[in-house]
């Protein structure tokens, strides 16, 4: 979200003994700003006990309970504050923050066009109203915000990378480049401002100027595990079997909180995609399966598949993505875990594996499959979605592509399902989600273990 506002202190409502207030105040004050929401919110609620109207105590309590993951209280007690003293513009801008979080865009707009009215030079209020626009698609009004906003503070790079956003998302491709590399001018060593240009540079079919994006960040963290996989894949050659397992917990846990509103807005289909063939390739749900969701993520595919899992369990590499899955509810057991290990040391433990948007991770899927043919019980089902490649841009059946992703042609997950000793039952075209602005297409797959188990 964007950043509170820092605490700018107003006096108690209680003159009598603003002296001991305002010394409570500004310990808390100091806990607080040292990072530690949790000790200040205490520190708040002894003020409230003596003052209950000390607007800066229940504003500042209402930012540390944002930070503690309690919105409801969060907005009680910012709005309380507000009651109290209406022209509180840094109240105003952090209750439109928090709404922002919640998803109230349209009240976040409202307390975010407050605070400029108040404020026009604020251009962090700007850079926010921009957020809430973009989130509602009203792209031009979120381009006119943003610009506000470095406009009013040139060195602002957080604009400055969100105008970058915005205007990939329009098309604009010259003036998002442009914005991008106004963020990296700012702050030339933060790899996030290198990763968005190279990123937008790739899904401008120009991945040779990506790769020598990548290789200015990877000469800052030699070590980042992310910098090195978009290098190779911006390469074109050499690439590695399947993307590393530093690769994707970097990625994937750094993308959690934000997973699930990003897919929706691409349009994300794979979990339903693999449920339908599920409804298709198996007998009604029943409770009856045992189930893992292998590369669960967020737990997307979890109620989808909960009305068949006597058992149902999630494995995936990245553990703050696995946080966010158990807030769900739907799996019994959820493990960090490297997918192709996994199922090698579970043999013959499930009827019914899906793998959604997981095995685009992957190069070769002979191994993969082998391994979740090891993990199926005798007519087990697989059900999994790759990226589709054609065969004349990917003569070995699967390349890493400059987003740093796999496609595999239709012909490689034949000749790996056969490999593995699997029997192919279903194998659709489909488009898997939107990717700036375009479909990307997939190969939705369903295959079977033999019915009885073969005598060594």
């Amino acid at each position: 979200m964007p950043k509170s506002s820092r605490p700018t202190p107003r006096h108690s409502r209680r003159p009598s003994q603003q002296i001991s207030l305002a010394d409570a105040f500004q310990l808390a004050m100091t806990v607080h700003r040292r990072g530690q929401p949790g000790l200040a919110a205490r520190h708040y609620r002894a003020i409230l006990q003596v003052a209950p109207g000390h607007v800066d105590a229940l504003h500042y309590l209402g930012v540390t309970q944002h930070q503690l993951g309690q919105r409801d209280d969060a907005l009680r007690l910012i709005a309380r504050a507000l009651e109290l003293a209406p022209d509180y513009v840094d109240a105003r801008n952090n209750l439109g923050n928090v709404q922002k979080e919640c998803g109230h865009y349209a009240d976040a707009e409202l307390s975010y066009r407050k605070v400029i009215d108040a404020r026009p030079d604020f251009a962090q209020a700007h850079n926010n109203l921009g957020v809430v626009l973009k989130e509602q698609g009203r792209h031009d009004e979120a381009i006119a915000a943003y610009r506000q906003a470095v406009a009013l503070a040139p060195g602002f790079v957080e604009a400055w990378t969100n105008l970058g956003h915005v205007l990939k998302k329009t098309g604009a491709q010259e003036e998002a480049l442009s914005a991008y590399r106004e963020a990296i001018l700012l702050k030339p060593d933060d790899g996030r401002m290198l990763h968005s240009l190279g990123r937008a540079l790739v899904a401008y079919g120009r991945d040779a100027e990506a790769l020598e994006v990548y290789r200015r960040w990877q000469e800052r963290e030699p070590d980042n595990p992310v910098v090195a996989h978009m290098v190779a894949a911006c390469q074109g050659a050499s690439a590695p079997a399947r993307a590393s397992d530093a690769f994707v917990q970097t990625t994937f846990n750094r993308f959690a909180d934000s997973f699930d509103q990003v897919l929706a807005r691409l349009e994300y289909r794979a979990p339903a995609l693999c449920a339908q063939l599920v409804a298709a390739q198996a007998d009604a749900p029943a409770r009856q399966l045992d189930v893992l969701d292998a590369g669960c993520g967020t737990g997307l595919c979890g109620p989808l598949l909960r009305p068949y899992a006597r058992v149902l369990h999630g494995v995936d590499l990245a553990g703050a993505m696995l946080e966010k899955a158990a807030l769900r509810g739907d799996y019994d057991t959820l493990d960090e875990a490297e997918l192709t290990a996994w199922l090698a040391q579970h043999p013959a433990a499930y009827d019914l594996i899906v793998s959604a948007d997981t095995l685009c991770y992957f190069g070769a899927l002979q191994e993969v499959l082998a391994a979740a043919r090891l993990a199926l019980r005798a007519g087990g089902l697989l059900v999994f979605t790759v990226e589709q490649g054609s065969d004349d841009d990917t003569p070995e059946g699967y390349r890493l592509h400059g987003h740093g992703r796999y496609s595999h042609t239709e012909r490689h997950v034949r000749a790996a399902l056969e490999a593995a000793g699997l029997t192919l039952t279903a194998l659709d075209p489909v488009t898997l989600r939107l990717e700036a602005g375009k479909p990307v297409a997939g190969l939705l797959v369903a295959a079977r273990a033999p019915a009885t188990e073969t005598a060594g």
